[in-house]
C-alpha cells in the first residue's frame, strides 16, 4: 500500500524542495524593514533580524526556530533517548546561535526530536489527534502573531553558512570519475591506482575558503585565481609562469556534516598530554554522527592543478573557493530514499578464471558494511552565461547514489588512526559522475579535457568556465507517497581574476566608513556584582554580544568590580570605558550607557527598544521607576528603602497589568510587554527582584506577573 503524502497548513507546491517531509537546517537573517510591516507592535523578536539565527525551511518560508524555541513550542521533547540528554538541551541557547554547532553536536535523538515537533507543529490535522504517529500541534497554526514574525519568505531572507567548519577533507569516492580521470591522464589499463578499491581516497581541504551559495535574489560570486601554470604543457623542465587559469571548472559533489559528541579516547585515563586524543568510530557509530547533507561546488584550476599536484595533490588550485546549499538535508529525510550504489556491492574477492582478472577486493572489515548503500538524490548542474541572464543550460544529470564509497565508510575511514572528527566537520564525497556522458560531474570530463565542445541554449560553446558564467547546481529526492525533498540551490557566478600585486584602489577612505564594531573598541566595565545597575549593563553587553573586560580581569559573575575612583571620582556606578577610535571616552549610570548601545550597535545582537513607540514609552517608564535611587544593602534607612523598594514593584506590577489587559488577545510573548525576547524592561526587573530577596521582601503576593517574566528571563542566555 503506498503510503499517504503528509499534508501542511500551509501551502507547499509539490515542486517545492522543503516538503513536510524534508525539514533542512539552516542559517538566515531576515530584513530589518520586515519587523515594521507587522501587525502585532508589541512582538520583539529576541535578536535583531539581521542577527544570523538558527531556522529550518517549509515550502516556501524560512522558519526562525530561535522564536519558536522562545514561544516554548521546543520544550518537553518526547523522542529524546533519555531524561539526561532531555535536560542537557536547552533549545532557547541552542537555536539562538549564529551557527547549527551547538544543535549538531547534540545526540541524533535530539535531531530526531525536533525534526518530528516540527512535523507535528506544521502537520495539518486529518480529524484526529495524530497523523502518522505524530501528536498533532496547534499551537503555532493558532498564534497569528507568532506566526508573523518566525515565518519568512525565502525569497527575502539571507542564508549564511550553517555551520563553523573546523576541518574541511574532499573524498574522491565515485568509480566512474576516478575512472574517467585516469584514463585522460593515465591511459585505460591504468585508469584506477592499485589502492583506489581498498579505501576512501581523500585529502585535506581549506574551511577558510567555503561560502554560501546565493540567497534573497542575489547570486554568490568567486573569483577567478591566479597562480602558477606550467609554461610548456609537454616539457615541466621549462618551468612556469604567473597568470589567471584558463581551465575553470566545477565539481559536483555533496558533503555531509559531522554531528555528535567527539571520538574522544576513552581509554586515556592516565593523564596522557594531550588529553583529548581521537578513537577510531565504527560503522555503527557513524550513522549517527552524520547530520546532514548540503549539495557541493568545488571549484578547481585545472591547469594550476596539473602543474602542482606531484607529488601530494592539488593545493592551491583547490583552495581559493568552496560554494555550499545553505540548507542541511537530514538523513531521516532521505531514509525514504535509500538504494543501492551504482556497483550494487564491493566485491567478492577471489580470482576470475574466464577474465584472467582478480575481481574487486571485499573492503577490510573496518570498512565492510552489512546495509552498504546510497540515497536515490538527483543532481543537476546548469550554466548560465551573464550574456544571457535567466538563460540556463542543464549540462549534467548524474545521482548521488554513482558512489562507490559511502558517506559512513568515509568517516570511519577518516577516523581509523584515530583522527579526533567534531562537530561542524565538513566531509565531501568528491566529484559524482555517471557512466553516461550527460552525468559526468565536470567540465574536465564533459569537455574531455579540451577536446569536445560543450554546447549551451543559443550556441554558446564552453570547453572550460568563462568569466560571468554561473553555475547552478540542484538536488532533489522524488518517489510516489513522499513529499518532495530537495537541497535548494548551490550556486555562484565567476568573476574575472585580479591583476597581481593586488592593487586594493578602495583602501582609502576606509576610517570615514567604518561601523560601530571598529569605531568603539576596548569595552571595560567598572562596578560591583551586588549592584543590580551594575548587572543591567552587563546583561545588555551580553545582549549585543560585545567582549568587554573588567577593571581586575575576572568574569562580573564571579568577582566584585572594583571601580576607578581615579577616573569616576563622585564613583558612579557603573561606568563604562572604552576607545572611540583613538580617544578614550567614559559613560556612567546604568540608562545612559544602555541607551548608547542600543543606539550605536543597532545591527549587532538583540534589541531591547521596541519599534513601536508607545511601548518604548511604557518600557523606559517601568526603567526609570525601577532605577530610582534605592541602595539595599545595609545602612539606618533600611526600613525605608524596604518600603521604597515594595511601592516600586507594586507600581510596575499595576502597569504590566493593564497593558497586558488592554491587549491580550495580542502578548504572544513571556516578558514584560508581550514580547517574544527581553527589553529594557526584563533588564531591570530581573536584578531588582534579586535585590528584593536580599531585603527580604515576600514577593508572591507583591508582584507576581514580575515573578513570571523573571523565570522566563532566566531560561534566557542573556541573563546568564
Amino acid at each position: 500500500m503506498t503510503p499517504t503524502m503528509r499534508k501542511s497548513w500551509i501551502d507547499i507546491p509539490d515542486d517545492c524542495d522543503f516538503s513536510l517531509d524534508n525539514i533542512p537546517f539552516g542559517v538566515c537573517s531576515f530584513p530589518v524593514e520586515l519587523e515594521s510591516s507587522t501587525t502585532t507592535r508589541c512582538a520583539l523578536p529576541v535578536l535583531s533580524p539581521d542577527v544570523p539565527r538558527c531556522c529550518t525551511a517549509i515550502g516556501d518560508y524560512a522558519v526562525d526556530l530561535h522564536l519558536l524555541a522562545e514561544a516554548g513550542l521546543l520544550d518537553d521533547l518526547s523522542s529524546v533517548s533519555s531524561n539526561d540528554e532531555k535536560s542537557t538541551f536547552h533549545p532557547r541557547i541552542v537555536f539562538s546561535q549564529p551557527t547549527l554547532n551547538s544543535f549538531m553536536e547534540c545526540s541524533k535523538w535530539i535531531w530526531v526530536a525536533v525534526r518530528n515537533r516540527l512535523i507535528s507543529l506544521f502537520i495539518e490535522s486529518n480529524g484526529g489527534s495524530e497523523v502518522q504517529g505524530l501528536i498533532v500541534d496547534s499551537r503555532l497554526k493558532n498564534n497569528l502573531p507568532l506566526r508573523n514574525h518566525s515565518m519568512h519568505p525565502l525569497s527575502s531572507v539571507t542564508c549564511h553558512l550553517p555551520a563553523s567548519i573546523g576541518d574541511y577533507t574532499d573524498f574522491y569516492s565515485s568509480r566512474e570519475h576516478a575512472t574517467n580521470v585516469g584514463i585522460m591522464f593515465r591511459g585505460k589499463d591504468n585508469a584506477l591506482q592499485p589502492n583506489w578499491l581498498h579505501m576512501p581516497i581523500g585529502y585535506h581541504g581549506r574551511s577558510s575558503s567555503i561560502f554560501p551559495s546565493g540567497s534573497a535574489g542575489k547570486m554568490a560570486m568567486i573569483r577567478r585565481p591566479c597562480g602558477q601554470l606550467q609554461i610548456d604543457a609537454d616539457d615541466p623542465r621549462k618551468g612556469s609562469t604567473y597568470g589567471p587559469c584558463k581551465l575553470m571548472d566545477f565539481e559536483l559533489e555533496v558533503a555531509f556534516f559531522v554531528g555528535g559528541t567527539p571520538n574522544y579516547d576513552s581509554s586515556n585515563s592516565n593523564n596522557v598530554v594531550p588529553s583529548k586524543i581521537g578513537r577510531p568510530v565504527t560503522l555503527d557509530e557513524a550513522k549517527d554522527r552524520i547530520f546532514g547533507y548540503v549539495l557541493m561546488n568545488d571549484w578547481s584550476a585545472r591547469d594550476i592543478q596539473k602543474w602542482e599536484y606531484v607529488p601530494l595533490g592539488p593545493f592551491t588550485s583547490k583552495n581559493f573557493a568552496t560554494t555550499i546549499s545553505p540548507w542541511v538535508v537530514t538523513p531521516m529525510a532521505l531514509e525514504p530514499f535509500r538504494c543501492q550504489t551504482s556497483a550494487v556491492r564491493q566485491g567478492v574477492g577471489g580470482f576470475d578464471n574466464l577474465s584472467g582478472q582478480c575481481e574487486d577486493p571485499v573492503p577490510l572489515e573496518y570498512l565492510r558494511d552489512p546495509n552498504y548503500g546510497s540515497y536515490d538524490v538527483n543532481l543537476s548542474v546548469s550554466i548560465e552565461p551573464s550574456t544571457s541572464p535567466g538563460q540556463n543550460t542543464q549540462i549534467c544529470l548524474s545521482n548521488l547514489k554513482n558512489m562507490y564509497w559511502s558517506s559512513t565508510q568515509q568517516l570511519v575511514h577518516h577516523s581509523v588512526t584515530g583522527c579526533l572528527v567534531n562537530p561542524g566537520d565538513l566531509m565531501a564525497s568528491g566529484t559524482i559522475s555517471g557512466k553516461e556522458q550527460h552525468s559526468f560531474g565536470s567540465m574536465l570530463e564533459l569537455s574531455w579535457k579540451g577536446s569536445r565542445d560543450v554546447v549551451l541554449d543559443g550556441g554558446a560553446v564552453r570547453k572550460f568556465l568563462k568569466d560571468g558564467d554561473a553555475v547552478i547546481m540542484k538536488g532533489w529526492c522524488i518517489k510516489e507517497g513522499c513529499g518532495r525533498v530537495g537541497f535548494g540551490e548551490c550556486s555562484a557566478r565567476v568573476l574575472p581574476a585580479n591583476p597581481f600585486p593586488y592593487d586594493n584602489q578602495n583602501r582609502g577612505g576606509l576610517e570615514s566608513h567604518q561601523g560601530p564594531e571598529q569605531r568603539f573598541t576596548n569595552f571595560k566595565l567598572h562596578g560591583s556584582i551586588k549592584s543590580s545597575f551594575t548587572r543591567q549593563v552587563c546583561i545588555a553587553l551580553s545582549v549585543k554580544g560585545i567582549s568587554y573586560e573588567t577593571t581586575d580581569g575576572n568574569s562580573p559573575a564571579q568577582e566584585v568590580l572594583v571601580d576607578d575612583t581615579i577616573k569616576n571620582p563622585m564613583y558612579h556606578m557603573p561606568s563604562l570605558e572604552f576607545m572611540d577610535r583613538r580617544r578614550e571616552v567614559k559613560i556612567t549610570q546604568s540608562l545612559p550607557i544602555i541607551e548608547f548601545l542600543e543606539a550605536s550597535f543597532p545591527g549587532k545582537g538583540g534589541r531591547l527598544f521596541p519599534v513601536d513607540p508607545l511601548t518604548l514609552a511604557k518600557v523606559k517608564e517601568v526603567a526609570a521607576i525601577l532605577n530610582s535611587p534605592v541602595h539595599p544593602f545595609g545602612g539606618p534607612e533600611e526600613y525605608f528603602e524596604k518600603e521604597a523598594m515594595k511601592k516600586r514593584l507594586s507600581l510596575v506590577e499595576d502597569i504590566l497589568s493593564q497593558y497586558h489587559s488592554t491587549i491580550r488577545d495580542n502578548v504572544p510573548g513571556s516578558f514584560a510587554f508581550g514580547s517574544f525576547g527581553p527589553t529594557l524592561a526584563d533588564v531591570c526587573i530581573v536584578p531588582q527582584l534579586h535585590d528584593a530577596r536580599v531585603l527580604g521582601i515576600e514577593l508572591e503576593q507583591i508582584c507576581p506577573i514580575l515573578l513570571n517574566i523573571e523565570e522566563a528571563c532566566n531560561r534566557n542566555p542573556w541573563f546568564r
